[in-house]
């Protein structure tokens, strides 16, 4: 067939009209309003991380313990009666009082504490004033709209209004309590996407006008052992916030209760600083009508316990061995080593029995195993000693007491 046989049966197979063809895709034309902006990356201004709180001991590198970093977004989150508030009102005593270890210490700021579900006669003036506040620094926030008689804290509608606040009264600090609470109801809490509308110009504005946000949340009762997981609301908020701090409660040998506060997030620094204990104390403050009975959070010693392992306890129904099963395995374990070994090796060997390393230090407390430094630099190594094979250092080679 020629190409001119060709056009004629197309022409008669399609009739007059032209054969169809692929039509472009239609593409929106980009508007005048909107464009992209390329700024070089070496025109960017490097800064180190500044920590709110930062609890680095003075033999460690600097910074190395910050919890949680300035003009962020931070959480506590926890169960329902671990002292979530009471750590806010601690907090927010130290930093109107220039006592937070950190990049604050010694620089008194003020606090802005939006609140919804307690009472600020009754409930949190009084624990403000039980934690030591500097009551002059601490704000409470409402709203005045002529067309909204009943006005609150809005997200993201009044940030703009905080940001100005934040500065007018050199606030360093945001308590949110709940976080939840102050998101518009239109807002989906369970769509990232929505959330993130919300919270994002917060940041903005928290890193814009140099103040730090810490968002009290609950747990759900879902999500198995990992804190963050378990925090009320979408998953949003593990990708908006840069440290969470865990709390949970668990029965002590004695039978009381104990409660312990973990890192559980350190987007800007690092994990596995140490737990802490706490305690929760009752406190009575007076009034001009009489007594007032709260109570405040007492930070305690560095505990062996996470708020990870309290959570695995519970949903798993074990504890990593029972205390009993962990004294027998490590005291047979130096037994048959002569009594002694590394640390590192006893807990690897710990681990390879499904017992955790807080566990196993709380059996070397119940088996009183001392400990020992030995040599120099990176090979510098931790020693555990059976009470039976103690030697001090003092003694001679070759002493009655040597195993």
């Amino acid at each position: 067939m020629t190409a001119t046989d060709f056009d004629e049966a197309a022409a008669r197979f399609w009739g007059e009209e032209e054969p169809p063809s692929e039509a472009p895709v239609d593409q929106p034309e980009p508007t005048a309003a909107r464009r992209l902006i390329l700024t070089p990356a070496s025109t960017i201004r490097i800064k180190p991380v500044r920590w709110l709180w930062d609890t680095t001991p003075a033999e460690a590198p600097p910074t190395s313990h910050g919890r949680i970093p300035l003009n962020s977004l931070g959480i506590a989150a926890g169960g329902p009666g671990l002292g979530k508030s009471q750590f806010a009102g601690w907090v927010t005593a130290r930093i109107t009082t220039g006592t937070l270890p950190g990049e604050l210490y010694g620089k008194p700021r003020g606090v802005i504490y939006a609140a919804t579900e307690d009472s600020w006669s009754y409930t949190i003036a009084p624990r403000l004033v039980a934690a030591g506040a500097d009551m002059e620094r601490v704000f409470r926030v409402d709203v005045a709209d002529d067309e909204e008689l009943h006005a609150r804290l809005t997200l993201p509608k009044d940030i703009s209004l905080m940001g100005k606040a934040a500065e007018e009264y050199s606030v360093a600090l945001l308590v949110a309590d709940p976080l939840l609470s102050m998101i518009d109801s239109s807002i989906n809490d369970y769509r990232a996407a929505e959330v993130r509308s919300a919270l994002e110009p917060l940041v903005a504005a928290a890193d814009r006008y140099g103040f730090t946000i810490l968002g009290l949340a609950h747990f759900t009762k879902a999500g198995g052992s990992d804190p963050l997981s378990r925090v009320a609301g979408s998953g949003a908020f593990g990708q908006m916030i840069r440290s969470l701090i865990a709390f949970a409660k668990q029965e002590g040998e004695d039978g009381t209760e104990e409660f312990v506060m973990s890192l559980e997030k350190n987007n800007l620094g690092r994990l596995g600083l140490p737990s802490h204990a706490y305690t929760i104390q009752p406190v009575t403050v007076d009034t001009d009508e009489g007594p007032s009975y709260v109570s405040r959070f007492v930070l305690g010693p560095e505990s062996t316990t996470s708020v990870r392992e309290v959570m695995r306890a519970e949903t798993t129904g074990e504890t990593n061995g029972s205390s009993n099963e962990v004294v027998e395995w490590l005291q047979g374990y130096l037994t048959d080593l002569g009594g002694s070994d590394e640390a590192r090796e006893i807990k690897k060997a710990a681990r390879a029995q499904t017992f955790s390393d807080s566990s196993v230090d709380r059996a070397k407390k119940k088996l009183a195993i001392r400990s020992r430094q030995q040599g120099f630099g990176k090979e510098r190594t931790s020693h555990w000693f059976l009470p039976s094979a103690w030697v001090d250092e003092a003694e001679p080679a070759g002493s009655p007491h040597t195993p």
